[in-house]
Order: structure tokens, then sequence, then C-alpha cells
């Protein structure tokens, strides 16, 4: 039975037990599709990684990452907690402070910053796309979540890899106390082919200019602690309505309080949000073998 290097990352933290936790199997290549998706499903975590040898010189690892129901082209904290897991492992030695991750979405630039436990890994996060103008579907939106959105600007459904809704609400005390129907969050990601929802308010004087909760239960995944590709369509939808004018260009992103996994995300919007970069700390939180 194979034994391979297994590592539990908390991503976008500093601390063990907050952020959100990755599973990342290293030297998968011998992993099929099905023994990928049994272990995905038996970690139980939003996703778990597998890092296999790249299929291009324009690389230095490849990576897949799959959710307990299924495979993603991108996902932003298994990206950066698979990254700490390489550096961590030695799985890959770069010459510079920076990566190159293969994945379905393509060949994407990852940067390191700082060293020890203030290093923070950056990724430059695949083109962002809308669409889906949701302004129809505000009243849906607020039933299933439970609170009301804000209407205009309109919820959009934007992709990323993943295709998240997302919607804006003014008050931050309302995300917290959010309690939604996660049925209808479900039917309606499947009705409208999303990943799920994410919602956000911001507070430009506060120590995080945003404060964001993912939804996903059509992906097994009820709520998402620290959700970084949430975070960049979230970029993508203030740079389209004009209210990154509040946070400015680069700013700071708080999620998973209300799940007792409290993570910081920071996020950097170029080029009137064609280009979006986020990133964060990471620390490990178990270092192991996985027999397969």
């Amino acid at each position: 039975m194979p034994s391979l290097q297994f590592k539990q990352v908390d991503v976008f933290t500093q601390r063990p037990f907050l952020g959100n936790p990755v599973a990342v199997i290293l030297g998968a290549d011998g992993l099929d599709d099905a023994q990928m998706q049994r272990i995905a499903a038996w970690t139980n975590l939003s996703e778990t990684t597998f890092v296999l040898r790249p299929s291009t010189v324009a690389a230095d690892y490849r990576l897949r990452i799959f959710t307990p129901a299924g495979e993603l082209p991108f996902a932003g904290h298994p990206t950066i907690g698979s990254a700490h897991a390489v550096l961590e492992s030695g799985f890959v030695v770069p010459d510079s402070p920076a990566l190159r991750q293969e994945c379905p979405a393509g060949v994407l630039s990852l940067t390191v910053e700082g060293s020890g436990p203030d290093r923070q890994i950056f990724v430059r996060a695949p083109a962002t796309r809308i669409v889906r103008d949701c302004a129809g579907l505000s009243d849906t939106i607020s039933a299933a979540l439970g609170a009301p959105i804000v209407a205009n600007p309109a919820p959009l459904a934007i992709d990323v890899g993943p295709v998240w809704l997302v919607a804006y609400m003014e008050d931050t005390e309302s995300i917290r106390r959010l309690q939604p129907d996660m049925a209808a969050v479900a039917q309606l990601s499947r009705d409208l082919g999303l990943s799920g929802i994410t919602v956000f308010s911001l507070d430009p004087a506060a120590d995080a200019a945003a404060h964001v909760r993912t939804f996903a239960p059509a992906m097994g995944i009820a709520e998402d602690p620290v959700c970084g590709s949430a975070t960049a369509t979230i970029a993508a939808y203030l740079a389209e309505t004009g209210l990154i004018e509040e946070t400015g260009d680069s700013y700071l992103v708080s999620q998973g309080t209300e799940l007792g996994r409290d993570g910081r995300i920071s996020v950097r919007v170029e080029d009137g949000g064609r280009s979006i970069t986020f990133g964060g700390c990471a620390v490990t939180a178990i270092d192991g073998r996985i027999e397969v």
C-alpha cells in the first residue's frame, strides 16, 4: 500500500486551527481520479489537493483540487496552502521568490513575500468574467440568505473558475447573524450553475475593509470558512460597480469569525479589476503520511 506525504495546512492565518484548512497530498502522481475523490470525501474538508509533477516546463508543479463532491479548476485557499506545503516539504525549491502552479485554470503565478511565520504567499487569480446580472433575483437571494441584500448595485454571478454569486449587504452585523436556508441556497446554485453565494459588507474604518461569508451547500460545503476565489470575485464586483473607491486598490478581508476560524486575506486590484492578486499566511497543523 503506497504511503504519501500528507499535510493539513491552515490558510489565511498564522495560528493553527484558525483560517481555512486544506489537506495536501504530495507526490500523488500514482493516484487515479476515483482515489482522489474518495480521499477528498474522507477528509471532509472544503477542499483536498493533490500535488503532482508538472506536464509543462512552464510550471513548477501541477495541482488538482477536489471538494467532497467534485473537482475544481481553481480555488484560492487550496492554492495558497498547497504552495506553502510545496515549499515547506522541499517538493519544489524555487530559485526566486516565485512559483508557477499548473491547474485546469492554467499556469498561475505565485509570489512569496517574507519568511518564517510572517511569510505570505500571493496568487494572481485567473481572469474573472461576469456571467450574469442577477438584479431580478434580489428578493429570491434575500429569502435564501434570510436577510435583505442591496439591490443596487445588483448581485452578479462572476466566474473565476468557480462561479460565485456576489451579493452586497450594507450592515456587517446582519451578515454575522445570517442563518441561510441551505436547501434554498443549494437549489438556487443548481438552477443558476453556481458554486454558491458569497455575501460581503464594507467598513473601511475597520481593521479589515470587507467582511465576507460564503455558502456552497450544492458543493457539499455549507459554509466555506475563508474563501480566496470568492474574495477574487468580490474584488471584481467592487471594480465593476465602483465600490472599490471605498476600499482602495489594496485592502484586507475578514472571514470565518462566525465559525471560530478567523482569517485575513490581503487583496490587490490593478488595471481596473483586470488583475486581481490575493494571498496571506499559512501554517501546517498536521504533518505526516497517508496510506493509499
